[in-house]
C-alpha cells in the first residue's frame, strides 16, 4: 500500500515500479520543485540527469489546474508531474518522497518509485501549525526542522506565537529592553499542583536571557518557510498577555507600577492601558518594524483573555470610554482592536485574533477570528460566519497539542470536522482552514515538544487536506506507520500507538481524584510512555 499523508484525493496504485537511478534524466516546468526533487534524491545518494527534453521524469505545466492541485501519473518506464504552480508541482513532490519513502535512505544506487496514478487537491487554502516560544524557546534549528515536517505533509502557515507575560522573543531595535530585559523570567513554573493557592512548584534557574530572535534570524528563518511554500503569521499579543513588555515599559500599564516579567502560567489582568496615551505610539512602533520582517499579508494580535479589572479602575481608560460614547470596557477593547486593525491595513495586512475579540462590540467585519474556545453560538462564531466573515478553526477540544493524550487523544483529534465543531455546511465556505496550536508552559526539552507534535501534526494535515468523506483513522494509522520510519530517521521522538491511544488507561480515564491528580503534574504522561526520556526540568 502507498503511504502518502495528507491522503489524496484520488490514488490509483500500479503492480510495479520506476526505478530511478544515477542515469535517470528530468525535465520541465516548474524549476524550484524540480530543484527540490533533485536535491531530495541526492540526499538519498542517486543524482539525476538534467536534459532539456526525452526526459524520463518531466514536470508539465496544465494552466487548468486550481493553484495547489497536482496530478502524478508513475509507470515503469517513465514520471510525469503535472500542475499549475511551483505550490502544486512542490506538494507533488512531497508526495512521491512519502510514497518512495527516500528520506529513509542513504548511499543508495537505486530507488523505485511505485507505479500510481494520483489526482489531488486540498480542502481548505490555510492548514495550520502555531508554536509557542514566549514560554520556552527552542531556536531556528528546531523552527527549520517544524517547517521541514509541515512542508513534507502539505501544511502551508507557521503560526509563531513570540511574545507572552513570560517572555519577549523577537528584537524590536526601537526598544531593545524587550530583549535585554524583557526576554528574562526570575524562575519558571513547573507544574499546577498547588497553583490555586499560590504555592505551585517552580525550580530555581532564572530563564531567557538571549533566548530570542535578532531581526536577522527573523529573515532567515521566513526565507527558508517561503522556500517550502510555507506562510509566516507572527503573533505579537495586545492588549493582554503583555506584561514582559510592561516590565520593560511601566508607562504601558494602567497603573504605571515596576513589575517583573511573570514567572507563573495563566491569565493575568495586567494589561496594557488602552485609555492612555503610550500604548498605541508602542503598538504602531512594534508593527513598523515586524511588519517589514513578514511579507505573508497575515497578522495576529492575539486579543484573547483581557481581563477588564484595571480599565475599571483606571480613569484614563474610563475617561475614554466616556470620550468615546461607548458602553463599556468591553466596546473599549472593541475601539482598540478596529484602531490597530486600520494601522495594519496601511501596511498590507489583514488581523486575526483569537475568537474573544468577538465579546469586543463592533469588531471590524474583515477581522479573521480565530476559534479555539467555547461552542459556536455562545463564542459568537456562527454568527460571524453567517455574516460572511472568516474564520480559523483551532477547537480546544480537538487540536491543542499540549495537552495530554489522555485527554485528547488522536482519534479526537482526527475526528475534528465542521460538523463535530458545531458549524453547518453552509458556513464551510467561510472557514479559511484548520490550526493546531503548540504551547509550550510545560514544554521544556525537545524530546517532549516532539513527544507532544508528532503523530498530531500529521493528523492535522489530514483534517486539513483530504476530503471528509476519503477521511479513515484506521487507514490513517496504516500510513502513519511509514512516516514513522522518516521519523526515526530524523531523530524525531514521536508518541507510539500505545500513548497516542491511551492504551495504558482503559478503563481509567474517568474524572476521579487520582486522574486529576496525575493531569496536574504536565510531565506525568511523557515520563510514562515516551521512548525518549531525558530530564525535564
Amino acid at each position: 500500500m502507498i503511504s502518502i499523508i495528507p491522503k489524496p484525493l484520488l490514488l490509483v496504485e500500479g503492480k510495479g515500479s520506476f526505478i530511478v537511478t544515477n542515469k535517470t534524466s528530468i525535465t520541465g516546468e516548474f524549476p524550484h520543485s524540480i530543484q527540490k526533487f533533485v536535491s531530495a534524491f541526492s540526499k538519498a545518494g542517486v543524482s539525476l540527469v538534467s536534459v532539456s527534453d526525452n526526459a524520463d521524469i518531466t514536470f508539465v505545466i496544465d494552466d487548468s489546474m486550481e493553484v495547489e492541485q497536482y496530478a502524478i501519473n508513475v509507470t515503469d518506464s517513465d514520471l510525469v508531474i503535472t500542475a499549475s504552480t511551483e505550490q502544486g508541482a512542490f506538494y507533488a513532490v512531497q508526495s512521491i518522497r512519502l510514497a518512495s519513502m527516500i528520506d529513509t535512505f542513504t548511499n543508495a544506487t537505486e530507488i523505485a518509485i511505485p507505479e500510481m496514478s494520483v489526482e489531488d487537491k486540498p480542502r481548505f487554502a490555510y492548514r495550520g501549525f502555531m508554536f509557542d516560544e514566549g514560554r520556552h524557546f527552542f531556536g531556528k534549528t528546531v523552527v527549520k526542522q517544524f517547517l521541514d515536517m509541515m512542508s513534507l505533509n502539505k501544511l502551508n502557515v507557521f503560526h509563531w506565537h513570540l511574545t507572552e507575560d513570560q517572555g519577549w522573543r523577537i528584537e524590536i531595535k526601537k526598544y531593545p529592553e524587550l530583549t535585554s530585559h524583557g526576554s528574562i523570567r526570575s524562575n519558571t513554573q513547573l507544574n499546577l499542583i498547588g497553583y490555586a493557592k499560590l504555592k505551585e512548584l517552580h525550580d530555581n534557574t532564572p530563564y531567557g536571557e538571549g533566548l530570542f530572535y535578532s531581526q536577522d534570524d527573523i529573515r532567515e528563518i521566513v526565507a527558508y518557510a517561503n522556500d517550502l511554500h510555507i506562510n509566516v503569521v507572527p503573533e505579537i499579543d495586545m492588549p493582554g498577555h503583555i506584561v514582559a513588555a510592561i516590565s520593560c515599559y511601566p508607562e504601558l500599564s494602567c497603573e504605571g507600577k515596576n513589575i517583573a516579567v511573570s514567572n507563573r502560567w495563566g491569565v493575568l489582568d495586567n494589561i496594557g492601558c488602552v485609555g492612555g496615551d503610550k500604548l498605541m505610539p508602542f503598538v504602531k512602533d512594534i508593527l513598523d518594524e515586524i511588519c517589514d520582517l513578514f511579507p505573508y499579508n497575515y497578522f495576529h494580535i492575539g486579543g484573547d483573555e483581557v481581563p477588564k479589572t484595571k480599565w475599571k479602575k483606571c480613569p484614563k481608560c474610563q475617561a475614554k470610554i466616556k470620550e468615546l460614547g461607548l458602553k463599556n470596557e468591553n466596546e473599549l477593547q472593541g475601539w482598540f482592536n478596529n484602531q490597530v486593525n486600520e494601522y495594519l491595513k496601511t501596511k498590507g495586512k489583514n488581523m486575526i485574533g483569537w475568537n474573544e475579540i468577538l465579546e469586543a462590540s463592533e469588531l471590524s467585519d474583515d477581522t479573521i477570528v480565530q476559534w479555539w474556545t467555547g461552542g459556536a453560538k455562545s463564542s459568537g462564531v456562527s454568527e460571524w460566519l453567517d455574516k460572511g466573515n472568516k474564520v480559523v478553526l483551532s477547537s480546544c477540544p480537538f487540536l491543542y497539542m499540549d495537552h495530554f493524550y489522555a485527554v485528547k487523544d488522536l482519534k479526537k483529534t482526527y475526528s475534528l470536522d465542521l460538523n463535530t465543531a458545531g458549524l453547518n455546511i453552509e458556513q464551510e465556505k467561510n472557514v479559511l482552514g484548520i490550526e493546531a496550536p503548540q504551547w509550550t508552559e510545560y514544554v521544556r526539552s525537545i524530546e517532549k515538544l516532539h513527544f507532544n507534535c508528532y503523530p498530531r501534526i500529521q493528523a492535522l494535515a489530514e483534517i486539513n487536506w483530504t476530503a471528509k468523506d476519503k477521511k479513515d483513522f484506521d487507514d490513517f494509522e496504516y500510513r502513519l506507520t511509514s512516516q514513522n520510519s522518516i521519523m526515526d530517521a530524523l531523530g524525531i521522538n514521536y508518541a507510539t500507538r500505545d500513548a497516542y491511544l491511551c492504551q495504558g488507561f482503559k478503563g481509567w480515564r474517568r474524572k476521579t481524584r487520582a486522574h486529576a491528580e496525575w493531569l496536574s503534574n504536565p510531565d506525568n504522561e511523557f515520563l510514562r510512555y515516551s521512548r525518549n526520556r531525558p530530564s525535564v526540568k
